[in-house]
């Protein structure tokens, strides 16, 4: 391509009026269907912003993948700092993500350094914790905390963020929080002490055809042009919404549908190009976790993936995916990790509902155990086309 056919490529009309506004991370001017939600939140939390003591709360939202659990949160935490600044309250929202933030020591101490500027080296996280409250009470302020991925936070760590107040004394914790986790997981880690810090439990259901259409009429009337799609192409896709329970998959054909018609020039969707992107979107498989693992992380899958392409069957022996990984590893120059690690690797990569494993007894063998891998929701193919590509950008110049 030269220079003037990589400008032509500006030159080009798009169907997007804002594209943008399908990014994951967008929080709409308005949520619909989760009123109820919203609602229920307002009730909890108005305390803080009524009552002089401004009292410490707890509250988690639950869900599967898909049901609007972070748009939710992140909805309820932008408006009501909104009214929070109109009664004069000065409030801080923060949202960590655990796929970024895989402990409690991390998210204090990016909060630390946000905060008081200092680095936390030196200190306990209940001494960095204490200089972050001290600093909200010297400038009259409130935090409003929300924990995304919670799960992947150790079970104690999650007790420690919720009896904030009680460890620190209810008049000096300003600081609440709102904790945001899949049902399954929560399951996992849910205990009597931890139930008991929360004033309330909030679970989501995925959504009907009605609030489906409802949603992805308002959010294609943002995104699209006049035209780009009709009302059968929309219902076609809450169809899609419904049957997989997820409504991140509906709104991900939206963009892919309408980058597809950018690149090739068409001026509106049709039912093709929906099925095409349909087959193209794996609604349980977050390409935003790929983004948050670490390269020996990254290395492992590879080597679990290719193992699986390799022995074409559906699931691989971890001492098989830790050959292909210390191979892998050569052929980019990085020095690989011991066994031990990279089952450390595969226990993380299945905690991420990237990977799921399990131990199986040995056939033919009195005794022994052997540890077999599967990938969830994604062919091993795409995932492998996927990460080469990563590891392309990362590794060779």
């Amino acid at each position: 391509m030269d220079e003037d056919a990589f400008r032509k490529q500006f030159m080009k009309k798009s169907v997007f009026r804002q594209l943008s506004s399908l990014d994951k991370s967008i929080v709409p001017e308005k949520l619909f269907c989760r009123e109820d939600e919203v609602s229920t939140l307002i009730v909890n939390y108005r305390r803080i912003l009524e009552e002089e003591e401004q009292p410490s709360i707890n509250c988690l939202i639950l869900g599967k993948g898909g049901v609007g659990k972070t748009c939710t949160a992140r909805y309820f935490g932008k408006n009501f700092y909104t009214i929070a600044i109109e009664k004069d309250v000065n409030l801080f929202l923060e949202y960590f993500d655990c796929i970024n933030f895989r402990s409690k020591s991390k998210i204090i101490r990016e909060l630390l350094a946000k905060y008081t500027h200092g680095s936390g080296r030196g200190y306990s996280d209940d001494e960095a914790l204490k200089l972050i409250l001290t600093k909200l009470i010297r400038d009259k302020g409130y935090m409003l905390l929300i924990i995304d991925e919670v799960h992947l936070l150790k079970p104690d760590e999650i007790l420690a963020f919720l009896n904030i107040a009680e460890t620190f004394g209810h008049q000096n914790a300003k600081l609440s929080i709102l904790l945001i986790c899949r049902g399954t997981d929560w399951m996992r880690i849910e205990s009597e002490r931890i139930l008991s810090r929360l004033n309330q439990k909030i679970e989501l259901k995925p959504y009907n055809f009605e609030e489906s259409m409802k949603i992805l009429q308002y959010r294609s009337e943002i995104a699209l042009k006049e035209d780009v799609i009709d009302e059968d192409l929309v219902t076609m896709i809450a169809q899609i919404v419904v049957e997989n329970k997820n409504m991140r998959h509906g709104i991900e054909i939206l963009r892919k549908s309408g980058l597809f018609c950018d690149k090739e020039g068409f001026d509106h969707i049709t039912a093709e190009i929906i099925r095409e992107a349909s087959d193209d979107v794996y609604p349980t498989f977050r390409a935003d976790i790929i983004d948050g693992l670490k390269d020996q992380e990254l290395l492992a899958l590879l080597g679990i993936v290719r193992t699986l392409i390799n022995n074409g069957t559906p699931f691989a022996l971890v001492d098989d995916a830790f050959e292909e990984y210390q191979s892998i590893c050569e052929s980019y120059s990085v020095e690989p990790h011991v066994k031990m690690s990279f089952r450390k690797y595969v226990r993380q990569l299945a905690q991420l509902k990237i990977i799921a494993s399990k131990t199986v007894r040995i056939e033919d063998a009195t005794r022994g155990r052997h540890l077999e891998i599967t990938l969830l929701d994604i062919p091993a193919g795409k995932l492998a086309e996927l990460l080469e590509d990563i590891f392309e950008r990362k590794f060779t110049k």
